[in-house]
């Protein structure tokens, strides 16, 4: 079941009137909706095409990484929105950005299952997914190919390539969330330790190649985000927790899936990303040779912040010279 309701207060029930404000990146209203999914309240990001325009391309689900939300696809939902005259959807899973997981663990096979069943009832979309998102398109467009008709990863998180020995020490660290419960205070100390706004440059400054060039309106909205995430007790659960399972799905089944996958799929990785090296993307390419790789110069792990202008015009240019999502 699928049922929309407007933007609450923070504490409040799930039932106020819907906000929308100007997108950053083409003056297009976001709407922002909480929608119930199968018991769960999520909260959603919209941006609708222009009145009365025709859909020339599938609808998009935008899904964000590990520790990310709706607000990293604010530079370029609205110009999606207009450029493909489709509506543009992106979603904060459980445990991340507004939606909460009091009810349930957030792990990948949970967000996994949430991203099926909103599909389920919204229809098919083309799933970009940045990061820990990219993986779960993977899962998705493996498992339920009829809800995902094209795929987009956005440096994408990807398995170590056999001999690959790139950022080693990055990788032990993250496949220590697989240790959740160990690992869950360390992560509830740092953030406490760095406060919201630390711990915003802090994530930035690893995840952005150039993070001074960032939206200053955008870094605003991160910090105010992470001022309301800790009146969330799950807050640090959920990351680790999330990011443990996700390390099992990388070394277990997502080369399995990666070539179950038949849907159209664009590989968009920034040449300068320190959390997944570009040699990641380019073994995925070899290994997938029918799935472009387009590598961006100067760009770091979420090019939607970094290069919202090209990060839109490359997938846009994509979509329109493949049939099945041209319209």
């Amino acid at each position: 079941m699928l049922r929309v309701m407007g933007l609450s207060m923070v504490d409040q029930v799930h039932a106020a009137i819907a906000r929308d404000e100007p997108d950053r990146g083409r003056g297009q209203a976001v709407r922002e909706r909480w929608v119930d999914c199968d018991g769960m309240w999520v909260h959603t990001a919209d941006w609708e095409p222009v009145r009365g325009r025709v859909a020339t391309s599938p609808p998009l689900l935008l899904v964000h990484g590990l520790g990310g939300s709706t607000v990293n696809w604010e530079l370029v939902g609205g110009h999606f929105a207009e450029s493909l005259g489709t509506t543009v959807t992106a979603i904060d899973l459980p445990g991340f950005g507004r939606t909460r997981s009091e009810s349930g663990s957030p792990t990948f096979d949970l967000h996994a299952n949430l991203l099926a069943s909103f599909l389920e009832a919204r229809g098919p979309a083309v799933v970009v997914g940045n990061s820990m998102g990219g993986a779960l398109g993977v899962a998705l467009a493996a498992t339920r190919p009829e809800l995902v008709p094209g795929l987009v990863l956005v440096n994408a998180a990807l398995p170590r390539p056999r001999g690959n020995l790139e950022q080693l020490t990055r990788t032990a660290k993250f496949a220590a969330l697989s240790a959740h419960r160990a690992a869950t205070p360390f992560v509830r100390a740092r953030a406490r330790a760095l406060g919201h706004q630390g711990l915003v440059d802090a994530t930035l400054a690893v995840a952005l190649a150039h993070p001074d060039r960032l939206d200053p309106e955008i870094r605003k909205k991160m910090i105010a985000l992470a001022a309301e995430r800790t009146s969330f007790p799950e807050t640090a659960a959920s990351y680790t927790l999330s990011g443990g399972t996700l390390f099992r799905y990388l070394v277990g089944p997502m080369r399995r899936d990666v070539d179950a996958i038949h849907c159209p799929t664009l590989i968009l990785h920034g040449r300068r990303d320190r959390l997944v090296p570009i040699g990641f993307a380019r073994a995925l390419a070899r290994r997938r040779r029918d799935w472009p790789l387009v590598e961006l110069d100067g760009c770091g792990h979420v090019p939607q912040l970094e290069q919202p202008d090209r990060f839109v015009s490359t997938v846009t240019a994509w979509m329109d010279r493949v049939p099945a999502l041209a319209g």
